[in-house]
């Protein structure tokens, strides 16, 4: 299992390995937008990664695709594609 942190809360939720980051949104039940219902195609749940961004899965080409169009950069990630497997924190600027 690991932990992702949600800032500035510091709230924290247990995921299994290869979760998604938006899973575990969902877990912690903390709002986060999505309209494409996590399928990484609308961008909503852009989410920057604060700690632990090796921790995740490089991005695949769907989330680089995405990521170019959306101009993610730096430690952003979307959630609904970005998959954990170790300890991370994150942040958005509505929490």
């Amino acid at each position: 299992m690991h932990a992702v942190t949600f800032l500035p809360s510091r709230d924290t939720c247990a995921v299994r390995d290869g979760a998604t980051l938006l899973g575990a949104v969902s877990l912690a039940e903390r709002p986060l937008a999505r309209s494409c219902r996590g399928v990484g195609v609308c961008g909503a749940c852009r989410v920057r990664v604060v700690d632990g961004a090796g921790n995740l899965d490089p991005p695949g080409a769907a989330e680089r695709e995405l990521m170019r169009r959306e101009g993610a950069r730096g430690p952003e990630r979307f959630a609904c594609l970005a998959r954990v497997r170790g300890d991370v924190a994150i942040t958005t600027p509505y929490w």
